[in-house]
């Protein structure tokens, strides 16, 4: 086992069953009794619960949060009329990830809108600027213009809080900053779906920060650990295997990439729960027995669709259409007009910059390693949250 390496995705609390082994056997002579084979590599499955979960925790958790004009949460009452109260206690992952992406949908047309009518008088709406069948170039520049004017950076947006109160306008700057938080987590749901993992590897740093402010400390600790022994304490090798297997692709189609831990969920739920047995069939000895038939049994499954052709009544669901929320959603934030800079203009709640506070925490004299307290648990994965996305 010298010559060779043992990879493990899971949550953090396998990493830390892990680190508890390599401490107990630190004292043992040769690296096989010391078990310095088994690499932990992190989950990135319920490390993209962990992002949804600081984003809520920023936007959502605080109540002085939810009653401002062209707030998240308002937002939240018209994508999810009937389930305000669900996202004020705890939401869970799906509905987090279903809301950020439909939020920033609207909060980025909605400034294609304002960027258009700048840009030419005569596209005063998005419609008016599709006719007029654009340019790649012109596209390529106005998203590139929207990206500089409508998303914060920790140095525009603190060089625009320094002003004195007649030059800011806060609602602007809240809009600016969420969409940076939502543009993060969008950016790696994509980079992962189409396993890039240098750019989700890249992008861990900015959910350190934020992980650290919101009181997520020991993924924040965790995920510097990670990047601190990919950076220099693996060989090249062993980082070359880590990001090879970082993500997998169950079906081999095109941006279907998945997270290892994700399908070890996955499979935890077809094992534990769909093809678990019912009533005194509910044992750990069936379970066991039927655990090396869940591929047959799903492969059954497939089967029967297909012949049959009843997919739309199957499981896996179509998504569902938006359009008509999404325009009621746009219609709203045009009202508040979020993307157009109105000197003065106050607002009930100044939300903080997650990456720059995140980075004074962890230039503090207490380091991110001697801060473990105050986490909550790992989140409890269920079926919803396994789907497709």
């Amino acid at each position: 086992m010298s010559n060779h390496v043992i990879i493990i995705h899971g949550d953090l609390l396998t990493k830390e069953r892990i680190d508890s082994i390599h401490e107990a056997r630190s004292i043992e002579a040769t690296p096989k009794h010391r078990f310095d084979f088994v690499v932990f590599v992190p989950g990135l499955f319920h490390f993209k619960m962990a992002c949804a979960d600081a984003l809520w925790r920023i936007w959502v958790q605080p109540k002085g949060c939810r009653n401002d004009v062209n707030v998240f949460y308002q937002h939240i009452g018209i994508l999810r009329p009937r389930e305000d109260n669900k996202f004020a206690t705890k939401p869970g992952f799906r509905r987090m990830h279903d809301v950020i992406h439909h939020d920033l949908w609207a909060s980025i047309l909605n400034c294609w809108e304002v960027e258009a009518s700048k840009q030419n008088s005569a596209w005063n709406s998005l419609e008016a600027f599709a006719k007029s069948k654009p340019s790649w170039e012109v596209i390529v520049e106005m998203s590139e213009a929207i990206v500089k004017k409508y998303v914060a950076t920790t140095s525009n947006l603190s060089e625009a809080r320094g002003r004195s109160l007649k030059e800011r306008d806060k609602h602007f700057e809240n809009q600016a900053l969420r969409n940076r938080d939502e543009l993060l987590y969008v950016d790696l749901c994509h980079a992962m779906n189409g396993g890039d993992v240098g750019h989700v590897e890249a992008s861990l740093l900015s959910w350190i920060y934020i992980f650290k402010v919101t009181g997520k400390h020991k993924y924040a600790y965790q995920m510097t650990h990670f990047k601190v022994y990919m950076r220099h304490i693996y060989t090249d090798s062993l980082r070359q295997i880590i990001r090879l297997n970082w993500l997998c692709n169950p079906t081999g189609k095109v941006f279907k990439f998945r997270a290892v831990d994700w399908l070890v969920e996955r499979n935890n739920l077809y094992t534990k729960v769909i093809f678990a047995g019912k009533g005194s069939n509910w044992t750990i000895d069936h379970i066991v027995k039927e655990s090396l038939l869940i591929e047959l049994y799903r492969e059954c499954h497939v089967l029967m669709e297909n012949a049959f052709y009843i997919h739309s009544q199957t499981i896996n669901h179509a998504l569902p259409n938006m359009t008509k929320t999404l325009e009621k959603l746009c219609e709203e934030i045009k009202k508040n007009s979020p993307h157009i800079f109105k000197p003065g203009r106050e607002a009930d709640c100044v939300i903080h910059d997650g990456i720059m506070v995140g980075m004074e925490l962890l230039m503090d004299n207490k380091a991110v390693i001697e801060d473990l307290g105050g986490e909550e648990g790992e989140e409890e994965v269920g079926a919803d949250d396994l789907a497709a996305e």
